[in-house]
């Protein structure tokens, strides 16, 4: 049957035009951010996203950050419909939370929604999330011991509130006496406020130069398009049920495993993932806010589909997702959830190889598939120093490539924080070394991509070590006959002896303590037997493979 190319309800011209102008207004929205922004998490590290959404919070076009935000802004607004009617916001008010509880993320990530208006008319929202260095809670950095999302910061429910409620209003007078960092943690949200700000100027220039209807007309077919693509990549599958699974780093080093359970039903044009069968909510904080899930499930899909794909409401369309409450992927409350990339990408994961079962020629093999977090805080006499550092590791090789070295996986766009940063901000820390991984790649005719080593000497005393991540106890999984990656190693090096330490921990480490964190490389693909020998030469040569891996694995 020939593929027919999708129709459009307006002109061609005006849509591509004005599509392209939606996508620009959100990535300068991004750029505002970033330039502005106070913390290495975010300047650096690049933890935030922003988007626009239609007169109806729908979302219409997305800046291309961070993946496991996708439709994070617009699964906020059905809380936010629950108390107020968004048709009535006035052009001063807006629309602020970040309750995991009511679709928001984690705690770090506030969620800003402001309306734009051209005259009297409601043309749009702009919106803003952005992961924020520390938002209260019981210790200065990620708290691996929570078992209760009051533990983990400062709570803003799903509000509505004016702009003189900012710059030393209410909110942020709430922000200042919660956090220990209140001059970068304002810095961040005054960065947010900018990029929502500039988008709203943006888009009202947009609305007087062609229109309010051909704007709305433009912004509704942009969905429509999405979801017409979407549907035709999801046909493109063979239809069936597809299972795949994978499993969460316990507790402790030797504790009992969560595992993440996908059941994926193709019909037709339209997706069925089933994910009630995953084990319980945990009393740490890897639990997923349901919002979280879902990100995790769409981009998936949205990667099978393409870049091709405009990311936006028409893109959730095909796709159904069954969620157990009380499970590790929809907790019921006050479940903690701020280490929930950790079961974000279980899920991503599990769908992912479920798909792969049975079309491996468009997937790749597992990565590292984990966002790790490293926080070091200390406290001083002019009070609270404190970074984040965030550790990419390798990716999984493909059909027809190695994994990539060293990146951000498939959830994520963070980049790896420049040692400089770090040194140039913090006395307490130095950089010792920052190196690939050797043999960390799985093995395969096409190699996993390598992982990380990092290792951060301690220079003052009494400094917070806080730690998320996984893979430590389950490596990334391997397709068409490949070999597993590398597993994650955390540690503390002191007098002479390595202390292993589970992904999720908070520890004191003083003067001479070197921060050992190794990330996992990605999974291989095919037969390690059947690679390249002039591939191997030059793994051995570049040294990402060892001589006897070479000799024994790869038969050189």
């Amino acid at each position: 049957m020939t593929e027919q190319t999708p129709q459009l309800s307006i002109d061609p011209a005006d849509f591509n035009v004005l599509a392209g102008c939606f996508r620009s207004i959100a990535a300068e929205m991004s750029d505002i951010m970033l330039r502005s922004a106070y913390s290495s998490i975010v300047r650096e590290a690049k933890d935030c996203s922003t988007c626009l959404m239609d007169a109806d919070a729908r979302t219409v076009a997305q800046a291309e950050a961070i993946a496991v935000h996708m439709n994070s802004l617009a699964a906020a607004v059905p809380f936010f419909r629950e108390k107020y009617d968004l048709s009535k916001t006035r052009p001063d008010e807006m629309y602020i939370t970040n309750n995991p509880y009511q679709n928001g993320q984690h705690l770090n990530d506030i969620i800003i929604l402001m309306p734009v208006y051209v005259g009297d008319d409601l043309a749009a929202f702009t919106g803003s999330i952005c992961h924020h260095l520390e938002l209260g809670g019981a210790v200065a950095g990620s708290n691996a011991n929570a078992t209760e999302v009051y533990q983990e910061g400062v709570i803003l429910p799903s509000m509505k509130i004016n702009e003189a409620d900012l710059y030393d209003g209410p909110v942020e007078s709430i922000l200042r006496a919660n956090c220990r960092l209140p001059d970068i943690v304002l810095g961040d949200f005054h960065a947010q406020l900018s990029a929502v700000m500039r988008g709203r100027t943006l888009m009202q220039d947009l609305v007087k130069r062609h229109g309010l209807r051909l704007v709305a007309d433009a912004m509704r077919e942009l969905q429509n398009y999405s979801e017409r693509m979407l549907r035709q990549t999801i046909a493109g599958l063979p239809d069936g049920e597809y299972y795949g699974e994978d499993q969460l780093d316990a507790r402790t080093l030797d504790g009992l495993q969560s595992t993440v359970r996908a059941k994926v039903v193709i019909k037709g044009d339209e997706a069925f993932v089933d994910l009630t069968e995953s084990d319980d909510q945990v009393s740490w904080p890897i639990n997923c806010p349901v919002a979280s899930t879902h990100s995790a499930v769409m981009t998936v899909f949205g990667m099978i589909a393409g870049s091709g794909v405009p990311t936006n409401d028409g893109t959730y369309r095909p796709i159904h997702i069954e969620t157990r409450p009380g499970s590790v992927l929809d907790p019921k409350h006050p479940a903690p959830v701020r280490g929930r990339m950790a079961s974000a990408y279980r899920t991503a994961s599990a769908v992912k190889r479920a798909l792969g079962s049975v079309i491996p020629d468009r997937l790749s093999a597992a990565g590292s598939d984990s966002t790790n977090i490293i926080t070091m805080s200390r406290a001083g006499a002019d009070g609270y120093t404190m970074f984040t550092d965030s550790i990419s590791g390798g990716y999984g090789a493909g059909p027809g490539n190695d994994g990539a070295d060293v990146v951000a996986q498939m959830l994520s766009n963070t980049a790896n924080t420049p040692a400089e940063a770090i040194e140039m901000d913090h006395d307490f820390v130095r950089v010792k070394r920052y190196e690939m991984i050797e043999n960390s790649g799985g093995p395969g005719r096409f190699r996993g991509g390598l992982g990380v080593r990092r290792v951060y000497e301690i220079v003052k005393d009494d400094v917070l070590l806080s730690t998320n991540g996984d893979r430590i106890m389950t490596g990334p999984w391997a397709l068409a006959g490949g070999r597993e990656g590398s597993r994650a190693m955390f540690g503390v090096i002191r007098d002479g002896a390595l202390i292993r330490i589970p992904a999720a921990t908070n520890m004191t480490v003083n003067t001479g303590d070197l921060v050992v964190i190794e990330i996992s490389g990605g999974g291989g693909y095919g037969d390690p037997a059947t690679r390249d020998r002039d591939a191997v030469r030059r793994d051995l040569l570049e040294g990402r493979i060892s001589a006897e891996a070479a000799s024994e694995i790869y038969g050189l």
